[in-house]
């Protein structure tokens, strides 16, 4: 069990490439988050494939939940607070991330909406 937070928690720490809660588990993988053009630079055609990398990425972050809430949920009662609170870091960083790739898309769209 030691070695399974240590895993996490390292995971965690190494920019989140996926989390695989013990061997023969199931892998959950964290979404890889869209570059977002300069909004005073890009053209409309760059942030309409910017709209669609962020809600593909948005989706790909609701499945990283889901997977990891339903991996904590086959734990059961033999999950360790540890592991609880790894998969609330987790969940929390996801939704932090999404948050933050939303706002920044939006920013880019005000900027392109201000230099006509």
């Amino acid at each position: 069990m030691k070695l399974i937070n240590l895993l996490l928690t390292l995971s965690l720490c190494v920019s989140m490439p996926s989390i695989v809660f013990a061997e023969g588990e199931e892998k959950c993988e964290y979404p890889t988050q869209p570059p977002i053009p300069n909004g005073r630079k890009a053209t409309e055609a760059e942030l309409v494939a910017a709209q669609k990398a962020m809600k593909a990425y948005l989706a790909e972050g609701d499945a990283f939940i889901a997977c990891i809430t339903e991996q904590e949920e086959s734990w059961g009662d033999e999950a360790t607070p540890e592991q609880k609170e790894m998969v609330v870091r987790f969940n929390n960083k996801v939704v932090d991330d999404m948050q933050a790739v939303a706002d920044l898309f939006n920013a880019a769209v005000r900027a392109y909406k201000g230099k006509k």
